[in-house]
């Protein structure tokens, strides 16, 4: 019996995850294209590889993971409501 209710606790948890993208997304003014497109502009010859958006510090970020043409990676966060990149990790 018990197993029968591990999929619905899954379910939950994944909507509660949903919900909370959502409200992240409303306080965003700047779009995830724009926020990859900032991320690649900063760092020459590289390419976005993955991004998602966080909280970080009281702050709604993108997070932007970067890779070149040797597969050397980096992150870049980006300020989802200035578009202003806030730290980026060095090589």
């Amino acid at each position: 019996m018990r197993y029968f209710a591990l999929p619905f606790a899954l379910m939950f948890f994944a909507l509660s995850a949903c919900s909370s993208q959502e409200k992240m997304a409303r306080s965003t003014h700047i779009s995830m294209p724009d926020a990859i497109r900032t991320a690649e502009a900063s760092i020459p010859g590289s390419r976005a590889i993955e991004s998602h958006l966080e909280k970080e510090s009281d702050h709604t970020v993108y997070e932007v993971q970067l890779a070149d043409n040797q597969n050397n990676r980096r992150t870049v966060w980006i300020d989802a409501y200035s578009g202003r990149i806030i730290k980026k990790t060095e090589p």
